[in-house]
């Protein structure tokens, strides 16, 4: 084997093993150390679509929402169909507080994958916060009819950004004169459902 070859070899390996070892720290929830591996990896390997959108998750919950945006728009830029990537720059968006930037990215996400329930209830969520209440509820209705099939990106979202979806209940909790278009006892009570079994 000519040199160039094995140091090809060595490199692919040594790639694989930094990635491995980012994903095990992830699952692990070592969260800041696995971004030192994906960003180790990709000066090996170059920048991929799951090395950034690992990263960029990484760094939501290391409360690094800046550092998240870049990646997740990364990941656009690359593959403009990736639906995380969108869900999660959302998400971020959501972190920082700018929701008009957070729903842009939840109804491409929509568009996108229009049965994914996370992102219609991370939209309502957005809503809630910037007072548009009727698009609120509608959005988090439909999210409980169909997230029970996407539960776990629910919760991931939910770890990630717990104290805005926390803020949006309480706005559809209030008071309105016309209760038809807020969410019923049973809706927000399957919401907070969702949200308790986040804490555990």
């Amino acid at each position: 084997m000519s040199d160039l070859k094995k140091s090809s070899g060595q490199a692919r390996l040594a790639s694989r093993e930094l990635f491995q070892m980012a994903q095990r720290l992830f699952v692990e929830g070592k969260h800041r150390e696995s971004i030192d591996y994906y960003t180790e990896f990709m000066k090996v390997r170059g920048k991929t679509e799951i090395a950034l959108l690992s990263r960029g998750v990484a760094y939501l919950k290391t409360d690094q929402a800046d550092k998240a945006i870049d990646d997740f728009g990364m990941v656009i830029d690359m593959n403009s169909q990736n639906v995380r990537a969108y869900l999660y720059r959302g998400t971020a968006y959501m972190v920082k507080l700018d929701f008009e930037s957070a729903i842009k990215d939840f109804n491409i996400t929509i568009n996108l994958k229009p049965d994914l329930g996370a992102a219609f209830f991370a939209r309502g969520s957005a809503y809630a916060q910037i007072g548009y209440k009727y698009e609120a509820a509608r959005d988090i209705k439909t999210a409980i009819i169909i997230s029970k099939s996407n539960i776990n990106i629910f919760t991931d979202i939910c770890e990630i950004n717990r104290n805005q979806l926390d803020k949006a209940i309480a706005v559809m909790e209030e008071k309105e004169p016309a209760p038809n278009i807020l969410l019923t006892e049973d809706e927000i009570n399957t919401v907070k459902k969702w949200l308790e079994e986040c804490d555990h």
